[in-house]
């Protein structure tokens, strides 16, 4: 019985180890090899005990995993906090990329401005409570053109370069609840 429980907990292990690594590998062409490869070595583990059995002969996994030099080399806990970091990147770039769209939509939306280049500075922490608050947030004006929803008006090349940067300034500030002083308008 005692040897159902290891070969048991062995399985679980591996399985384990191996999604933690298959979520580190970039979603590429490259993941559907280490898809399969981890398949194989899963589908070794599992059939290990009956080949043994059946043919009482060697141990494949006794030499794949050389006594479990394999499981003792990896460490599952840095490969876990490795895979958390990736994670949480991805969550503050992710959070990043949408508010820059969203004041962009807002820009369009309200006055009809198109390519305005957009940065901002945030709590990127997220073990802050304050996780996504805006610092700064910079509007560049330098490809700033109008659209109009009326096709039949044209913006002229002159007319371009008048935008109300205080009113857009207040509107952003009052949104978002960040300080005047903290939004910046570059024209450049």
């Amino acid at each position: 019985m005692e040897f159902l429980k290891d070969w048991i907990t062995q399985i679980i292990y591996i399985s384990i180890l191996l999604i933690v690594l298959e979520l580190l590998v970039p979603s590429s062409s490259l993941k559907k090899y280490a898809k399969v490869a981890i398949g194989f070595v899963i589908m070794i583990t599992i059939l290990n005990p009956l080949i043994n059995f059946l043919k009482g002969g060697a141990n494949i996994e006794a030499s794949i995993f050389k006594n479990d030099y394999f499981l003792k080399s990896i460490n599952i806990e840095q490969i876990s906090k490795e895979a958390e970091k990736q994670r949480d990147n991805l969550i503050v770039a992710e959070y990043k990329k949408r508010l820059i769209e969203q004041i962009k939509e807002k820009l369009l939306n309200l006055y009809e401005i198109d390519g305005v280049e957009v940065e901002v500075s945030f709590v990127e922490d997220l073990n802050d409570k304050e996780f996504g608050k805006i610092k700064e947030i910079t509007l560049f004006f330098r490809n700033a053109r109008r659209v109009y929803e009326n096709s039949e008006k044209i913006a002229k090349p002159t007319e371009n370069k008048k935008f109300n940067y205080e009113e857009i300034k207040k509107t952003i500030s009052a949104f978002y609840n960040v300080p005047l002083k903290n939004i910046s308008i570059n024209e450049e």
